[in-house]
């Protein structure tokens, strides 16, 4: 026998206070992790052939991360995590 849902309110899920208290804001906007990003990659980074070479990308997206058109999907922002965990211990001022 399952237990009863401590969540469950008239058996229609969580209530709208439930809601609101586990939503969070969102803690970087785009822009500032666009601006993050094309500062790391223009600091550990000697060159735009470089970032394509090391994030494997093509040189138009090395650009655009330069020129801070956009950034990464997670699995390259894990891999500079990797590489330099130094850069990402920052006080969050982001």
């Amino acid at each position: 026998m399952s237990h009863a849902n401590g969540f469950d309110h008239a058996g229609r899920g969580r209530s709208a206070a439930a809601a609101r208290r586990v939503s969070v804001p969102p803690v970087i906007t785009r822009h500032a992790a666009t601006v993050f990003w094309a500062d790391l990659v223009g600091r550990r980074c000697a060159s735009r052939e470089e970032c394509a070479v090391v994030f494997d990308v093509t040189f138009q997206t090395a650009c655009n991360w330069f020129d801070g058109f956009s950034c990464p999907t997670g699995d390259k922002v894990m891999m500079a995590m990797r590489m330099w965990p130094e850069e990402f211990t920052g006080d969050g001022d982001v």
